[in-house]
């Protein structure tokens, strides 16, 4: 292949990772440093406010099914301030149905743009630091919030080099057994909040509602949760991609071939 052609290989990555190499590759072809460490603090303040529209969303979505949970239960209480009977709101339980899903897409798609300034970040900190030496890790969550306990019980400390002290047996059932209870624990929100809207959307299809009104309803509920699930889920799912080598870096391998050694 001559120079200056492009080179097609197929790979299979994730778009999380997808995104990580893309912009190491891009860290590569800045030659003029606008990637600096002034836009580095800059894509932390933007992880920050990524964090606190999660945070946010997430509450709001909390709040939301506990209220749909009570009224698919009968419950019924006095707004305060307003001082009305949540029973004597019209569709309360199809406006609180509409609302928990769009609330529940939100904080999908929020949580995803905060994973990718999250690696954006994990880029920028393992340039800064060597990660064949220092574990970037411990650099990168003094600019981010860090969910160290991860890290505390994975078997290998350091996914990046070498541990210094090596994990035995004992520690990897522990961390097995741990890894299990947090993915049970995580996975909580979403499967309690999709049995919500299941049990929501049954009493809703059985209203007296237009027919036309009550599909567009549930359409626009499933469409809702279902994309955002998808969001969540396919960031990490492998995927067929082309890796297409750009001119600038094949440039640079042959001024690399052409350099004689030391």
């Amino acid at each position: 292949m001559g120079e200056g052609e492009i080179k097609r290989n197929r790979v299979r990555l994730a778009p999380l990772v997808r995104l990580s190499l893309s912009f190491d590759r891009e860290l590569n072809l800045d030659d003029n440093q606008a990637f600096n460490k002034e836009f580095y603090h800059k894509y932390i303040e933007r992880h920050l406010e990524a964090e606190a529209k999660l945070n946010k969303t997430l509450r709001a979505l909390l709040m939301v099914n506990t209220i749909m949970f009570l009224v698919l239960n009968g419950q019924d209480w006095t707004i305060p301030f307003a001082k009305v009977q949540v029973s004597k709101i019209p569709a309360i339980q199809e406006i609180l149905l509409f609302y928990s899903s769009m609330t529940f897409f939100f904080v999908c798609s929020t949580f995803v743009t905060k994973q990718c300034y999250s690696v954006i970040i994990d880029q920028c900190g393992n340039r800064i630091v060597n990660n064949d030496r220092v574990d970037p890790d411990f650099y990168n969550a003094a600019s981010k919030y860090f969910e160290f306990f991860l890290k505390l019980y994975r078997p290998k400390l350091n996914i990046w080099g070498i541990d210094f002290f090596k994990h035995g047996w004992g520690f990897t059932v522990f961390s097995l057994v741990i890894t299990l209870i947090l993915l049970t624990v995580v996975m909580v929100i979403p499967i309690v909040h999709i049995v919500l809207i299941v049990v929501a959307s049954m009493q809703a299809y059985q209203t007296d509602w237009n027919e036309y009104a009550k599909l567009l309803l549930i359409g626009s509920v499933v469409l809702m949760n279902f994309g955002g699930l998808a969001m969540v889920f396919g960031m990490n799912k492998n995927f067929d991609f082309f890796e297409i080598e750009h001119p600038a870096e094949q440039k640079t391998e042959s001024e690399l071939k052409k350099t004689p050694p030391d």
